[in-house]
C-alpha cells in the first residue's frame, strides 16, 4: 500500500511539473472598435431620431426590407426578393425565411422569435403614425396614411399581410422608384413585444431589431453594442464589440483618436487641413501629414446638400438668378468645408443611380449676374436681401462670404442669426427673402428628391422656395410611369436643369464623409446615408 501512494504520489508530481512548464493558453483577444461621435445619441427608436447621429447606431442594430451597400447600390436585406405590379402601384415583398430577432426576455422563454409579414406591417405602420418623425416621407406615397394618422381608420389600407412572409404595400399613384424612399435606417422593422416595453424603455435602454449588432447598453455618453451570434447573413467583418463614445469638442475627440482611445471617427472639415496633405487621391483616400502614419482617411460622398434658398414669391427670377451666378462656389468650398466635397450646381447629389446634374462645376458668372440684376425690379441703391442664418453647418461663416461676394456686383445682404428652428418655422410661413440651409436626403433616388422639393403641392413643405412650374409639375406625373432608368435619369436631368435656370435657391456643394481611423482597421465604409457599416470593418 505505501508503494503504490508513493507511486501514485510520484505520477501527481510529474503531471503537475509537467503542467508548470508549459505556458497557459492565453485568451483569444476579441476584434473591438471605438467610434468617436459629435452629438448625444438621444433615441435609438428609429421613429424617434430626428439627427443623423443616432441614426447611424440605429443602422447597426436594425434593418429594413432592403438597404444600400458602400457603393449606393440598392440590396435586399429583410426581403430577399419584391415585384411592382404593371402600373408601379403596388409592391410585394417576400420576406426572408430564418431571421430573428435579437434576444430578449420580452419574448418570453423562446428569448427570441423568427420575423413574419406581419411585423413589417406592424412596424411600417408605426413608421407612419402621426407621432413618428419620419412618417412624412411615406405620407404621400402609402395608401391609406391620411385617414389613419386623423384617426378614421383603425389601419393603413395600404399595408396588408398576404401570407405569412409575404407583404403588399399599395400606394397612392404610381411610383417605380419606391424602393428608394425606404432605404433608410428610420424605415427598419422591429417587434411588437419590444414596443409594448414603452417609451422609457424601447429605444432608451432596449433597442431590439435584427441587424449584425445588437443593444448591450445606452448612456447619455456612449452605447455599446455586441456582435449578433444568430445573423442571418455571412458577415465580412471581424468585430465583436463597438462603442460609440460622445465627445462633442472636436479637438477633445481628435486629440482621443491621435492617443488610441478612439478607432475612428468623421474629420471635421475644420480640422482637415491639420491632418490630410493631399487628396483626394483616385482610390478615394488621402495622402496625411507626418504625424499620421498609423491612421488612414477615406472620404465618402452622402445625399446632402448645401445651398442658399430663395423665396420665390418675395424674390423676382432675374435677381434670384444673378445672386445664384454671382456665388463664387469654387472659393466657398475652399474656405468652409476645406475642399472635402465638390461643387454641385443642382440638388441633387452626383451618381445617384447613374444620375448626372445638367451642370457639373462652377456657374459662376459676374458678367451674366449682372445682366440679370439690371433686369430685376429689385434697386440696389436702395434695397437690401435678408438672408437668414442658424447655429449649424458653418451657415454664419458662408454667409458672410456671401455677403462679400454679392458686393461685386452691388448687392448688399442682411444677415439675422436666429436658432435652428426659428430659420424652418419662418421658411414654412414664407416670412423670408432667403435662407441658409442644408439636407441630408433620406431618399436613393433623383426622383423622389426633385419631387418633394419643387412640386407646387408641396409647398410649403418641403417646397420651402414656394417654386411654382406648371411644365416641372406635369413632367413629375410623367416620371411616375417610366420604369427604365436611363429614361428616368434623362426626364430628371431635365427638370433639374429648368430647376436650375430660374434658381429657387443657388446650390453649392456637397460634403464627403471623411472618416479617419487607425490604419489597423480594413475596409471601414460609409453609404449615402452616413451610415458605417461595420460589420464589414476588420481589425487587425
Amino acid at each position: 500500500m505505501r508503494k503504490l501512494s508513493a507511486l501514485a504520489l510520484t505520477g501527481a508530481i510529474l503531471v503537475l511539473a509537467s503542467s508548470c512548464d508549459r505556458k497557459p493558453a492565453e485568451p483569444s483577444k476579441k476584434a473591438e472598435l471605438v467610434v468617436g461621435v459629435e452629438n448625444d445619441l438621444t433615441n435609438l427608436d428609429p421613429i424617434k431620431s430626428q439627427e443623423p447621429y443616432s441614426l447611424r447606431v440605429i443602422g447597426q442594430i436594425f434593418e429594413g426590407l432592403v438597404t444600400l451597400n458602400s457603393k449606393n447600390e440598392l440590396e435586399p436585406a429583410l426581403a430577399e426578393k419584391w415585384s411592382p405590379n404593371a402600373t408601379f402601384d403596388t409592391w410585394t415583398f417576400e420576406i426572408r425565411k430564418g431571421v430573428f430577432f435579437h434576444d430578449d426576455d420580452c419574448f418570453g422563454t423562446a428569448r427570441t422569435r423568427e420575423v413574419t409579414a406581419q411585423d413589417v406591417v406592424d412596424s411600417f405602420q408605426r413608421i407612419v403614425s402621426k407621432d413618428s418623425y419620419p412618417a412624412f416621407v411615406l405620407a404621400d406615397a402609402l395608401l391609406g396614411v391620411k385617414e389613419f394618422q386623423e384617426g378614421k381608420a383603425a389601419s393603413v389600407s395600404g399595408l396588408r399581410v398576404v401570407g405569412p412572409k409575404t407583404v403588399e404595400m399599395k400606394l397612392q399613384q404610381p411610383e417605380p422608384s419606391f424602393l428608394h424612399r425606404i432605404t433608410s435606417p428610420w424605415f427598419t422593422v422591429f417587434p411588437k413585444e419590444a414596443v409594448a416595453l414603452g417609451p422609457d424603455v424601447f429605444g432608451r435602454t432596449k433597442a431590439i431589431g435584427t441587424g449584425p449588432f445588437k443593444l448591450v447598453s445606452r448612456t447619455d455618453n456612449e452605447v455599446v453594442l455586441e456582435r449578433n451570434p444568430r445573423y442571418w447573413r455571412p458577415q465580412s467583418g471581424n468585430l465583436e464589440r463597438v462603442s460609440f463614445r460622445v465627445i462633442k469638442n472636436e479637438q477633445i475627440r481628435f486629440s482621443e483618436l491621435k492617443n488610441g482611445n478612439l478607432g475612428l471617427m468623421v474629420l471635421p472639415p475644420a480640422l482637415t487641413p491639420a491632418a490630410i496633405a493631399e487628396g483626394p487621391l483616385p482610390n478615394g483616400t488621402y495622402k496625411l501629414k507626418p504625424g499620421f502614419e498609423n491612421f488612414a482617411v477615406r472620404g465618402y460622398p452622402t445625399f446632402n446638400s448645401h445651398f442658399i434658398g430663395f423665396n420665390c414669391d418675395n424674390l423676382d427670377v432675374h435677381l434670384r438668378r444673378a445672386l445664384s451666378l454671382a456665388i463664387n462656389r469654387q472659393e466657398i468650398l475652399k474656405t468652409i468645408v476645406q475642399g472635402t466635397g465638390v461643387i454641385t450646381s443642382g440638388t441633387v447629389p452626383p451618381g445617384l443611380l447613374g444620375y448626372q446634374p445638367p451642370y457639373s462645376g462652377d456657374i459662376f458668372d459676374l458678367a451674366k449676374a449682372r445682366e440679370e440684376l439690371k433686369q430685376s425690379s429689385f434697386k440696389p441703391a436702395t434695397q437690401k436681401v435678408e438672408l437668414l442664418v442658424h447655429e449649424k453647418d458653418s451657415t454664419e461663416l458662408l454667409a458672410q462670404l456671401i455677403q462679400s461676394q454679392l458686393k461685386q456686383i452691388g448687392v448688399e445682404i442682411s444677415i439675422q442669426k436666429l436658432d435652428y428652428n426659428a430659420v424652418v418655422g419662418r421658411m414654412i410661413k414664407g416670412d423670408t427673402q432667403a435662407f441658409a440651409l442644408s439636407i441630408e436626403w433620406v431618399f436613393s433616388a433623383p426622383e423622389p428628391i426633385l419631387n418633394n422639393i419643387f412640386n407646387s403641392a408641396k409647398i410649403p413643405v418641403p417646397n420651402f422656395w414656394h417654386y411654382r412650374n406648371a411644365e416641372v409639375d406635369k413632367r413629375f406625373v410623367e416620371l411616375r410611369s417610366v420604369g427604365d432608368r436611363a429614361k428616368a435619369n434623362a426626364i430628371a436631368q431635365a427638370i433639374e436643369k429648368q430647376v436650375v435656370d430660374e434658381a429657387p435657391a443657388a446650390f453649392l456643394y456637397q460634403t464627403h464623409n471623411l472618416l479617419i481611423y487607425r490604419s489597423n482597421i480594413d475596409n471601414a465604409s460609409v453609404n449615402g446615408h452616413s451610415i458605417p457599416l461595420l460589420w464589414e470593418a476588420r481589425a487587425r
